[in-house]
């Protein structure tokens, strides 16, 4: 019913005319991205971390650890927070330099609660554009939602609503962020983003750090040694 009504308010308001089967497509991508976002099986991470674990271990697979970017570029960590009984998503996101010092910090909350994909689509949407706000160039966007980087890096045509999302991050990206691009890393190499994400469900507004919070300080500091 969903996408019958958004091919209708297509039609009214921007004259676009969907095809019965663009219409069907978009059907069952929403549909599998709602079966997805309430699987109830607890070890199963929206980052793959427990399928992963020991198949990154076999393949020598060293991308775990936070690393400092390389001279001249910052590293942008962003991640997003699906908080149990609570109809909101939670987004943090972390600027570094190349000597792995915090540049910025922000926290952000979105009402209300929405599929996982869309989520962190959402996240990265946002970060992309604080990065652009702040005028900064050479970033390294990392998330631990591998279908993020994945269909970033190489994917097209997803008329779901993660689809949209994703078009116009990738479109923003090279208009106005040409030399950034965005990596797939594992959640332990995530952690300040994930604690910021979590932190942000417990605001009602967006909260922006020059200086390291609280709830990540030990964790920069960690990663820094």
């Amino acid at each position: 019913m969903w996408s019958i009504w958004k091919a209708r308010n297509l039609k009214i308001w921007q004259q676009v005319s969907d095809s019965t089967f663009t219409i069907l497509e978009r059907e069952k991508h929403l549909l599998e991205g709602w079966r997805i976002a309430n699987c109830k099986q607890a070890p199963l991470r929206h980052d793959n971390s427990s399928s992963n674990t020991s198949s990154s271990h076999q393949n020598g697979d060293t991308n775990v650890q936070w690393r400092k970017p390389s001279v001249g570029r910052y590293k942008c960590n962003v991640d997003a927070s699906f908080p149990n009984n609570s109809n909101k998503v939670g987004f943090g996101m972390c600027i570094r330099d190349s000597d792995g010092n915090h540049v910025r910090s922000k926290t952000m909350c979105f009402y209300p609660f929405c599929s996982i994909d869309v989520g962190e689509a959402l996240g990265l949407y946002h970060a992309l554009r604080w990065i652009q706000e702040l005028q900064l160039t050479n970033v390294d966007f990392e998330v631990d939602f591998k279908r993020i980087a994945d269909y970033f890096n190489k994917g097209h045509g997803d008329v779901t609503e993660f689809g949209f999302i994703m078009d116009s991050n990738i479109h923003f990206c090279n208009t106005y962020l040409k030399n950034s691009h965005v990596e797939f890393i594992r959640r332990q190499a995530n952690e300040v983003a994930h604690a910021l994400a979590k932190t942000a469900t417990s605001s009602t507004s967006f909260l922006v750090f020059d200086d390291i919070p609280a709830c990540i300080s030990d964790l920069i500091f960690n990663e820094m040694t």
